[in-house]
């Protein structure tokens, strides 16, 4: 497992960004949309396959989110193989939340919490994804 990102709620996409890109000097990356083409999603690249992924804030789209609240959603780890990786996971009384996710990004994902209620998010990264894109365009 390779550490991939953490992401953040935030309030105002607009002062986050100045801070992550303008102040900070990292670089968006890329954005995901919602079906009804709102902004959706924001992820800061950070160095070679790590980010920072703000998420708009889910108080107006209560199925957005699991929660509503400013602050930590998950830290996300990146596999090459999910399907081994849930079976390892399992073998080793790890309690998976979820079943592996075709996710609208085009990657594939499962979530389990660690032992203090911390949501972990592990990835397959497709190779339609945005994140596969971006990182063969401008890391290697």
């Amino acid at each position: 497992m390779r550490f991939n990102h953490i992401a953040l709620r935030v309030q105002n996409i607009d002062i986050m960004l100045d801070f992550y890109c303008q102040k900070l000097a990292f670089e968006e990356a890329f954005r995901i949309f919602n079906e009804d083409g709102s902004l959706r999603i924001v992820y800061v690249h950070i160095s070679d396959g790590q980010y920072i992924e703000l998420c708009l804030l889910g108080i107006d789209k209560p199925d957005f989110d699991d929660q509503t609240s400013l602050g930590f959603r998950h830290i996300c780890f990146t596999v090459d193989d999910i399907t081994k990786t849930q079976a390892n996971l399992i073998e080793r009384g790890v309690v998976i939340d979820s079943e592996i996710l075709n996710m609208r990004d085009k990657n594939q994902a499962m979530y389990l919490f660690d032992p203090e209620g911390n949501k972990i998010e592990i990835v397959q990264t497709g190779i339609d994804s945005p994140q596969y894109r971006f990182q063969k365009e401008n890391c290697l």
